[in-house]
């Protein structure tokens, strides 16, 4: 049985709104359906007895080689023959999954119809470009948002979050008449379009939130801390962020500092963070002692270095991932582009990782000898720069870049000075910063925030 919500997710705008008011009236498990309600159960049984955690994901990841043994990706290809010793019980499916090669987003992007493991039907072709902007197509399941939403909401309970309850959600979209905001009362969204987070209109969608008492505010990292700087420096009533309950920033890194200005701003909420990926391979939640927990049943996760060896805890590694719901299209040993420091695996199969470079973090500064200088001290900056709302790097020269800085209405020129100083020793002897003071930093189409605008062809990158 089809969710409600999978009915509206994949409806036009204004037959949604048409279908909402009365979808509200239904009790949540009617809305999400009998998939959201397994799903949570099955997290919960998870966190409670790791043993049969550790068994379930393991026979997961047998059905997913299964299922991919016969998709034509990988039947014709010699180097994932294992994978029908492992369908047959012949092989450990942990063990199969050692001597797989590494898939690349390239290659998903070029065979993502060859690697259909299911009724062509039920699924949609997915276009992404995350952080790094570099476009990608592949397969999802068209009936996934049920269970996706059981691992959100997870991910979110620490707050006093229950599903149904209102969110504000900040996000890039497009809406019938330049409307600014679109309520969403079957799923409790209040859809803000993020370009309104604007000193000139700010007032307005703060008004929309605290007007309908909405205390949890989901979005865009950069786009939340925007909107808190705004709020800090506000001469309108910002009374209500005392009432915000839980904020929820996805899709890009997030600090310490960055969760200390949450905490300032918002000083009764939770902040919610979860990793997780558009091709839904891999999902963790973010602990107060910012270590991500990846959910064992969601996804198999690695952390592997240059040559696809296991790292040892308290070293990097590559981020990868194997999907562990097959449905659509396995993605086998999938490497995500990011990295972070690994901790440990626990006995239900969760592995602990911290600090992730995410995508972005592949792109670096040009040195003056054409070698790459990693972007991440600049992102990664524990301190708080309380007179900057947004800042970017620019470069067009090899050696030199331009720091493009956005300040508080109320900040003075020492403020913007100290900042560049302190941008500056990051960069060292390797690249010179040069300042730039801008009345506004637009953000990116796709609405997502970049460190740096790289303009020279053919900067050298890395994937950590």
């Amino acid at each position: 049985m089809a969710a409600i919500r999978e009915l509206v997710a994949h409806m036009p705008i204004r037959q949604r709104e048409l279908v909402a008011a009365p979808a509200r009236l239904l009790p949540p498990r009617f809305r999400y359906g009998p998939t959201y309600e397994s799903t949570r159960r099955e997290i919960l049984k998870a966190r409670t007895v790791p043993r049969w955690a550790w068994d379930e994901a393991g026979r997961r990841l047998r059905h997913t080689m299964t299922v991919a043994a016969e998709a034509p990706y990988y039947a014709h290809h010699p180097a994932y023959s294992v994978l029908e010793q492992a369908a047959r019980g012949h092989m450990e499916p942990r063990d199969a999954l050692g001597r797989l090669p590494i898939l690349t987003r390239q290659e998903v992007t070029d065979q993502h119809w060859r690697m259909l493991t299911g009724d062509a039907s039920r699924v949609e072709v997915v276009g992404s470009s995350g952080t790094s902007g570099e476009p990608m197509s592949f397969l999802l399941d068209r009936d996934r948002g049920a269970r996706e939403w059981a691992y959100t909401v997870d991910a979110w309970a620490a707050s006093g979050y229950r599903l149904g309850q209102w969110r504000a959600f900040f996000r890039s979209m497009v809406l019938p008449r330049n409307r600014s905001h679109f309520a969403m009362p079957s799923i409790g969204e209040l859809m803000i379009r993020m370009q309104t987070v604007h000193p000139d209109t700010v007032e307005k969608s703060w008004n929309l939130i605290a007007g309908r008492k909405i205390r949890y505010l989901h979005g865009y990292t950069s786009t939340i801390l925007y909107l808190a700087r705004l709020l800090e420096e506000a001469a309108f009533d910002t009374s209500w962020r005392y009432e915000i309950r839980g904020v929820f920033p996805v899709s890009e890194p997030f600090t310490r500092s960055q969760d200390e200005l949450l905490q300032r701003v918002f000083p009764r909420a939770k902040i919610c963070v979860f990793y997780g990926l558009s091709e839904k391979t891999a999902c963790a939640w973010l602990d107060p002692e910012h270590t991500y927990h990846s959910y064992p049943l969601y996804g198999h996760v690695e952390l592997l270095d240059e040559d696809g060896r296991q790292v040892q805890p308290g070293q990097r590694g590559r981020l990868v991932t194997t999907s562990l719901d097959g449905r659509g299209m396995s993605l086998l040993r999938y490497d995500t582009g990011d990295s972070a420091e690994f901790l440990g695996r626990a006995a239900s199969g969760s592995v602990s990782f911290r600090n992730i470079v995410s995508r972005r973090g592949r792109q670096g500064l040009v040195r003056a000898d054409g070698k790459m200088f990693s972007l991440i001290p600049f992102g990664f900056s524990n301190k708080d720069f309380s007179g900057i709302r947004r800042f970017r790097l620019r470069q067009e020269v090899p050696g030199e870049a331009v720091l493009l800085v956005e300040p508080m209405a109320n900040s003075n020129p020492e403020d913007v000075q100290e900042f560049h100083r302190g941008m500056s020793q990051f960069g060292g002897q390797h690249v010179k910063l040069h300042l730039e003071v801008v009345d506004r930093l637009e953000p990116t189409v796709n609405g997502k925030e970049i460190l740096l605008d790289q303009r020279i062809p053919n900067a050298p990158t890395t994937w950590a």
